[in-house]
């Protein structure tokens, strides 16, 4: 072993180390930051059991939003906020990042929707006004219960419906699409409850299915019987009563309209149930039109133009319609005598020309048709729209019209036709103008102008100017001869007359039976008579006796 300096104990006398414990108290100096440590875990647990879910919405653009102002709303409630905006990784959309309150996750499922709400005018109306001074915002609708997203699609415009309206939805069957747009007004009585949602081609492609909500409570008054009809744009009506202009509204002109009601004198069936199909017809008389259900099809053949006829023209009988064109086509022969019109008409006969016959199979109704064809039933065109130029088929009596019936195949019997009345004044002057084609106008317009060269010589030549002064001198002096005749000549005859008068009157005096006059006048006549006696007894003797003359009378004679 070594040495150890002399300044060092030794190790071995040291005596051994022994551990004593000393309990010390709690410094107050901890107190502070357990506290801190407390407040803090407690602030973050509250902060995250508090947090709401975090979804995220592409749009096609993030005009008017902005992170960490942006509001999300339902019914004008905060529900959240936009936190941040990043494009898509295809840079197609905008990925909009929000945060919602906790109690929002309760109604967030694959069924929500969300739109920015911003200044909009459109054709159904202006909305969005507020935002110019709140700014935009994106609302959003619970939409029915489904599965939990977060992960969602904004619409590009606003629902025209939300989850909280009252109402029914409804789908029509429309031929076309006509002038309707998404949000276009559905009308009852021309009060708006409801608007068009959307509109599809069917499955088939043969129809397009418009759907449409009818708010509540209008929705009562959608029956199982009610009719629906286009009223876009705006009906110009002419008659007895002038010039009439209907409309629903200025919207129903722009994007078009949808009104629905009863048929006439129609009793208001059942409620209809959500999603009942109904029929959407193009015009109101379409709609409200009752339906019968006996229809007969008859052919008729025109020998004449019949431009303005179209299919869906309607067939009248005494002005009242029974019927309706349902084809028309060409038929063309050899000969141009041979082409003709043929037009298929469907008429009811219950409209008006069998009411009140029992006639259930259409042997008998035919059969019907028949004898008032014999009792001259006939078909011609007739103008309906002056205006547009539309004709219709209308059916009368004309039983001076001879029956002209060509026996042809076909599936439907002939009704006969006469020409129209436009066609009859048509032929009348191609007759007359034929006629007048056959004179020999250019000879009498010689004629007639020599005729008048003459009569212009004679009118203008120096004898007729002279006789003329003549006959106006001659005629002031018998204006003056009668001015004289009324002042002097015509008191003298009136005197003259006023004698005459008198006169009349002594001789109808003097020839009375019982005049005098008569009875001098009889006396005298009779003496008269026996003079002529006398004389003509004298005539004889002296005719038997002539030398008595000489002699004189024997005495005894």
């Amino acid at each position: 072993m070594g040495e150890t300096p002399n300044n060092l104990p030794d190790l071995k006398e040291l005596p051994a180390a022994e551990v004593q414990l000393k309990q010390r108290s709690f410094s107050i100096v901890w107190v502070v930051p357990l506290a801190a440590l407390l407040i803090g875990g407690w602030l973050v647990h509250k902060t995250f059991s508090e947090k709401g879910p975090t979804i995220t919405i592409a749009f096609e653009s993030a005009e008017g939003l902005e992170a960490g102002k942006t509001k999300i709303r339902y019914k004008d409630v905060d529900l959240g906020q936009v936190t941040a905006i990043d494009l898509s990784e295809d840079l197609s959309q905008v990925i909009v990042t929000a945060e919602l309150v906790k109690y929002a996750e309760g109604f967030i499922s694959e069924n929500t929707r969300f739109w920015v709400v911003k200044a909009r005018v459109a054709a159904t109306g202006v909305s969005g006004l507020g935002t110019l001074f709140t700014g935009v915002f994106i609302a959003m609708d619970p939409g029915k219960n489904g599965n939990s997203a977060r992960h969602f699609k904004g619409l590009a415009e606003p629902p025209i419906i939300t989850t909280d309206l009252a109402g029914r939805n409804y789908l029509l069957k429309a031929a076309d699409r006509g002038s309707l747009e998404i949000g276009s007004p559905v009308y009852y009585r021309k009060v708006q409850v409801g608007k068009v949602v959307a509109h599809r081609l069917s499955d088939d492609g043969g129809s397009v299915d418009i759907e449409i909500f009818i708010d509540g409570p209008y929705d009562q008054y959608v029956y199982e019987n009610t009719r629906f009809w286009e009223s876009s744009g705006f009906n110009i009506t002419l008659d007895t009563e002038g010039m009439r202009i209907d409309a629903q509204s200025f919207a129903g002109i722009v994007i078009g309209s949808i009104a629905f009601g009863l048929p006439p004198k129609g009793e208001s069936g059942p409620v209809a149930a959500k999603e009942t199909v109904f029929q959407l017809h193009k015009t109101m008389e379409e709609a409200t039109q009752k339906i019968y259900e006996q229809k007969d099809r008859w052919v008729l053949h025109f020998h004449e133009s019949v431009r303005g006829l179209l299919i869906g023209a309607p067939v009248e009988f005494y002005g009242i319609q029974v019927g309706q064109v349902v084809d028309l086509w060409l038929e063309a022969g050899p000969e141009r005598s041979a082409y003709q019109a043929s037009v298929v008409i469907e008429v009811e006969p219950d409209r008006a020309m069998l009411k009140g016959d029992r006639l259930n199979t259409p042997e008998e109704r035919r059969k019907r048709i028949e004898s008032l064809i014999q009792s001259g039933l006939r078909a011609r065109l007739e103008t309906g729209n002056l205006l547009t130029g539309k004709k219709l088929v209308s059916l009368d009596f004309y039983p001076e019209e001879p029956l002209v019936v060509k026996i042809t195949k076909g599936p439907y019997p002939e009704l006969p036709t006469i020409p129209s009345p436009m066609t009859n004044i048509g032929n009348k002057m191609s007759r007359i103008i034929s006629r007048v084609e056959s004179m020999p106008l250019e000879q009498i317009a010689d004629e007639l102008k020599q005729t008048i060269q003459g009569a212009k010589k004679i009118t203008n030549s120096p004898e007729i100017l002279k006789a003329v002064r003549g006959l106006n001198a001659s005629l002031k002096e018998v204006q003056l001869l009668i001015a004289d005749l009324r002042t002097t000549v015509t008191p003298e005859i009136d005197a003259t007359l006023e004698q005459a008068q008198r006169s009349l009157k002594a001789a109808e005096e003097m020839i009375r039976t019982d005049s005098q006059l008569q009875t001098k006048l009889k006396t005298a006549l009779d003496q008269i008579a026996e003079t002529a006696r006398s004389l003509r007894q004298l005539a004889e003797y002296l005719e038997q006796h002539p030398e008595a003359l000489l002699q004189g009378k024997e005495k005894d004679e």
